[in-house]
């Protein structure tokens, strides 16, 4: 009875270490998994990781179910040590597979269409206008504008007068109209330019417009041949999917043979022929008031190139960007003082830069890329700056940082930028750099122009402050991309 006891006490024991060694055999086949599905290593990786995972099972096991007490002890202690580390890399790349699995599936835009009422009216419903007239967008303004027709049908009987934007703002300024729809981004240049629209609308309701983006993606092999990607940096905050202006405008042309990546800033004032639309001469930064599609089609057009990617974030991203990586280290090659609003909190900040090396948080790294009024250069030192707090970015995420800062760096990124990359894209491009562990080269140009005031498209009848563009600037921008895709 005695040694029956004792053979059941032992098998017990048996069985609980078997256990131990079949769980570690678990949690190393899905972090294992996991890894393949990431797509981020190649065949070089994944075969030594594997097979120095089939070693640690079958070291583990022997362990276990070995007759020393001594062994059974530190494979036990072993076994919990790499599962710990097993778990570790199963957090992380579960939270990058959920990152990731969203990131690449929305490219819409959201149009903000605000119906605007004089602010001494009593009204406070579309619903309580019954008679007369609605003035909105026309329908070649965008997709949008022909949903919000529809919209508006449905919430009012008041009769649809399709007009111009710059015509709206003047029936409603002579009365000859009580209700207007603008879209808010339109909106805002108006109030910027005509204080007292600004001073007598008041916004009655707003009625959001979602609209497919309609980017044509040329697909590149980019770990083999040179691309452009448009890096466009929207003057807003919270949602990245809003209308808004492009405060920063850069081309980036990538060789990932040379490792070459050459930053291309056009100023945002540039004045340019909108593609797509008959006599558009316009800023550059209303292009994406019309869809991103019509910057990088009129930056094309530009550039004479074709531009195959782009990347869209807004002031929300910069800041959590920045923040993320624990902040950056640019150089200014001059003292200033950014006199900056911060929306967030609505108040204005001032923040003082040195000559040379500066140590930005997220809100100092935003007032220094956004800062023009304190150079006599204006838009073109603004946009070098831009260049720099960029290159200051790429060079901390690309560094050691980001494994301290990684899940800090996905939370910042999450829902507040917009791309046309695929996930294969990004992650192929991240395999080949791992494989090479070569240093990136990164030159800067800036497109020169002269200040004037022309019309513009976005707002008909007014002559608005304009960069016109430098040919030279242009033509030996032409030849420096050309070299870099030459490699």
């Amino acid at each position: 009875m005695e040694k029956e006891k004792k053979v059941k006490k032992k098998l017990k024991k048996i069985i609980i270490f078997k256990s131990f060694s079949f769980f570690f055999f678990i949690i190393s086949f899905i972090c294992f998994i996991l890894c393949l599905q990431l797509k981020v290593l190649s065949f070089k990786f994944l075969l030594p990781i594997f097979l120095f995972l089939c070693f640690l099972n079958f070291i583990f096991y022997r362990l276990m179910v070995s007759r020393h007490w001594k062994k059974r002890m530190i494979g036990c202690l072993f076994i919990f040590l790499f599962s710990g580390l097993m778990g570790i890399g199963i957090f992380y790349e579960s939270i990058t597979l959920g990152f990731f699995s969203k990131a690449f599936q929305t490219h819409e835009k959201i149009e903000n269409y605000q119906v605007l009422i004089l602010d001494s009216s009593n009204y406070n419903s579309l619903k309580e206008l019954k008679n007369g007239k609605i003035g909105v967008p026309n329908t070649t303004f965008s997709e949008g504008a022909k949903e919000l027709q529809n919209e508006i049908k449905k919430r009012t009987t008041l009769t649809i007068q399709e007009m111009d934007n710059s015509s709206l703002v003047q029936a409603f300024m002579n009365k000859s109209l009580r209700v207007i729809v603008m879209e808010e981004a339109q909106k805002n240049i108006f109030c910027e330019m005509n204080e007292d629209f600004k001073n007598q609308i008041r916004i009655l309701e707003t009625i959001p417009i979602k609209v497919k983006d309609k980017v044509v993606k040329k697909d590149v092999a980019i770990t083999k041949k040179p691309f452009h990607v448009y890096i466009s940096g929207t003057d807003d905050y919270g949602t990245i999917h809003q209308v808004t202006r492009s405060d920063v405008n850069i081309i980036l042309t990538v060789n990932p043979i040379t490792h070459q990546i050459l930053m291309t800033s056009i100023p945002r004032d540039y004045y340019v022929s909108l593609e797509g639309m008959k006599n558009a001469k316009d800023k550059l930064t209303h292009a994406s008031l019309y869809g991103i599609d019509t910057s990088i089609k009129t930056l094309e057009n530009l550039l004479d190139l074709d531009i195959s990617y782009y990347v869209k974030i807004n002031f929300s991203s910069l800041v959590n960007l920045v923040e993320a990586v624990g902040g950056i280290e640019v150089v200014s090659d001059q003292a200033f003082t950014a006199h900056y609003y911060d929306e967030p909190v609505k108040s204005w900040v001032n923040y003082t830069f040195v000559e040379g090396v500066n140590y930005l948080n997220g809100k100092q790294a935003l007032a220094f890329s956004r800062e023009r009024k304190s150079f006599l250069m204006g838009d073109r030192i603004r946009a070098i700056n831009q260049q720099r707090v960029l290159s200051a970015l790429i060079k901390k995420v690309a560094g050691p940082s980001i494994l301290k800062n990684y899940t800090k760096i996905l939370n910042a990124l999450d829902g507040s930028f917009d791309t046309n990359f695929s996930y294969d894209d990004i992650m192929g491009f991240i395999q080949k750099q791992l494989d090479d562990s070569a240093e990136w080269n990164l030159e800067q140009v800036v497109l020169e122009g002269t200040d004037d005031h022309k019309p513009v498209y976005s707002i008909s009848g007014v002559n608005s402050y304009v960069m016109i563009p430098d040919e030279k600037s242009i033509e030996e921008a032409k030849v420096q991309i050309q070299n870099v895709m030459e490699g």
